[in-house]
């Protein structure tokens, strides 16, 4: 099972795929790493940014999206933009997408503390926290 854990951040989709259970993992490191909508304000923009994001979930055979729930008040809340990709993502219909709350992912970062793969860039580690936290 191939699991793509997304962080909207700001304009962009941060993207981790991971492969196996949560005692036996790996990272599949791939490119792109993130995909970023240049004007969400225009709608040839926003088609754009969702073929790539399909296209990548195609491509990659990803088996199940995890999504990590922006809040939506509050010191942490999220921006506009990102409840938009937020919101696009979920429209895709090749797999369950998730979303995965904040309090969820923590809990099961601590319980199972997992080893943080190399392959990994620091800009990725919510995206990853994410993904582990679906896998079985």
């Amino acid at each position: 099972m191939i699991v793509c854990g997304m962080e909207m951040a700001a304009s962009e989709s941060r993207l981790v795929l991971l492969s196996g259970n949560k005692s036996d993992f790996r990272h599949i490191d791939v490119k792109p790493r993130k995909i970023k909508i240049a004007d969400d304000e225009n709608a040839e923009e926003v088609c754009a940014f969702r073929d790539s994001l399909f296209a990548f979930l195609c491509v990659k055979k990803v088996d199940m999206v995890a999504i990590k729930m922006r809040g939506k008040k509050g010191d942490y809340a999220g921006g506009p933009i990102g409840f938009k990709l937020e919101a696009i993502a979920q429209l895709y219909e090749e797999c369950p997408v998730s979303l995965i709350a904040a309090w969820a992912i923590k809990a099961n970062m601590n319980r199972h503390a997992p080893q943080i793969p190399d392959t990994l860039l620091k800009y990725q580690y919510a995206a990853f926290q994410t993904a582990f936290t679906v896998l079985p």
